[in-house]
């Protein structure tokens, strides 16, 4: 009979023990997540942000210029191409959102938690890829729009050109800091998988 108490106080300890690894574990887990899961909320933010931000600041940049006296075709073609690449950005933006809003670093297993990041590296990369047109169209559609209200001499000019290399140039930095910091976030995931085994 001692030995069938010892063997049934013995599966109890062992049950406990095996409680209290899975429950340090979990906290391991909890703790070692929250810096991936900040930068993951980060990411969704910036996605949002630029999907209502982008359309508020050429509406409020622009606003001088809608206009009935401006309306041309020229000013319609204007329109039309900055609605078409402010469309597309934001499209590519809630896609951006919608993927990762899909990583749950708490329910999917790490393989695909850096599978689904890697697919948003994709879309980024694919997004870039188009930068140079986009930022191009945009240019252009907000010189038609504004084609009466701007005096388009050499100055004037000059700073157009000017402004179009700056952005292009901030643009292809932001970038490769943005795919620096998605790197990072993979390689975050990656070494949660020392402690799920």
């Amino acid at each position: 009979m001692e030995i069938e108490d010892l063997k049934a106080i013995w599966q109890k300890y062992d049950s406990k023990l095996d409680h209290l690894e899975k429950m340090n574990k979990k906290l391991v887990m909890e703790t070692l997540s929250r810096k991936p899961r900040k930068k993951l909320n980060w990411m969704k933010y910036r996605s949002l942000y630029a999907i209502f931000m982008l359309p508020v600041i050429l509406i409020v940049s622009l606003h001088e210029t809608f206009k009935i006296e401006n309306i041309d075709l020229k000013f319609v073609i204007g329109c039309l191409l900055t609605l078409s690449v402010i469309f597309y950005l934001c499209s590519v933006e809630f896609i951006k959102y919608k993927t990762l809003k899909r990583v749950d670093l708490s329910n999917d297993s790490i393989i695909e938690s850096v599978r689904k990041v890697s697919v948003f590296k994709s879309i980024v990369v694919n997004a870039q890829k188009y930068s140079l047109l986009t930022t191009t169209i945009l240019m252009a559609g907000i010189i038609l729009i504004a084609w009466k209200v701007v005096n388009f001499d050499m100055r004037n000019i000059l700073f157009l050109i000017s402004l179009f290399v700056v952005i292009v140039f901030l643009g292809i930095k932001q970038f490769k800091k943005f795919t620096g910091k998605i790197e990072q976030l993979e390689k975050e995931i990656s070494e949660l998988n020392e402690y799920t085994e």
